[in-house]
């Protein structure tokens, strides 16, 4: 039942339709080799013409107002992969927001797509992620459909490192990700006592399967931004 919900939403996912609804729309820049977060400013999604319309209001510490792309956002589908309780859920639910979630809030772990708009540079991308079971790498032609990956492991859980192994592999030897985003995300860094995976064995599997890497916490926002924007 499970994998037939999932089917049934990732092929949602290139329908049209006229509904007009709220999104956040994140706000970032590169300065050299830095990621800048702007702020949030919101807008409407999509109005029953089928374009995106001027934001109002922000958050954020930047003074200058954000440009808006003049054009519909270019919409893509990201896989969120990783085995149980690597912080997959809280990881998508940052994304969707610069303002920091408290590092115990209680996050559900359905899995519900959430979408949110990344504006880089000026250019707007809108990402909808979808937190998918292992089972799904079985399907391949719904992987097809698929534009980005990241595969999810804690450092303080060799077990789940294994299993992002194994589906980095799978993956890889049905040609799903092929000229596709793939990041190898290594959450839970703060917890540098209970670390069993060290950053190097990370950087090694991301070598050996052709994919990007970073180290990230959640509870502590480090490199959270840098992981969305790396998937734009």
């Amino acid at each position: 039942q499970e994998i037939t919900n999932i089917v049934d939403t990732l092929q949602r996912f290139n329908m049209d339709g006229d509904t007009e609804e709220y999104c956040t729309v994140r706000h970032f820049s590169i300065s050299g080799r830095k990621v800048v977060n702007r702020g949030d400013s919101f807008k409407v999604k999509k109005s029953t013409s089928g374009h995106s319309v001027a934001s109002f209001g922000s958050t954020g510490n930047d003074n200058e107002s954000p440009r808006m792309s003049p054009t519909p956002p270019s919409p893509y589908s990201v896989a969120v992969l990783g085995a149980p309780a690597v912080g997959k859920s809280s990881l998508v639910s940052q994304f969707m927001t610069s303002d920091f979630l408290h590092a115990f809030e209680t996050f559900t772990g359905d899995r519900s797509d959430k979408t949110v708009t990344v504006l880089l540079d000026g250019e707007e991308s809108e990402l909808t992620f979808t937190d998918l079971p292992y089972a799904i790498l079985k399907r391949r032609d719904l992987l097809q459909t698929i534009h980005g990956f990241c595969v999810v492991y804690s450092v303080t859980d060799r077990s789940s490192f294994h299993q992002a192994e194994l589906t980095l592999q799978q993956l890889a030897a049905d040609g799903s990700i092929d000229h596709k985003a793939v990041i190898l995300v290594a959450n839970k860094v703060d917890l540098a006592r209970g670390r069993t995976v060290s950053e190097q064995e990370g950087r090694i599997l991301a070598t050996a399967c052709n994919c990007k890497f970073i180290e990230c916490s959640v509870v502590i926002g480090h490199h959270v931004d840098e992981l969305l924007v790396g998937l734009v």
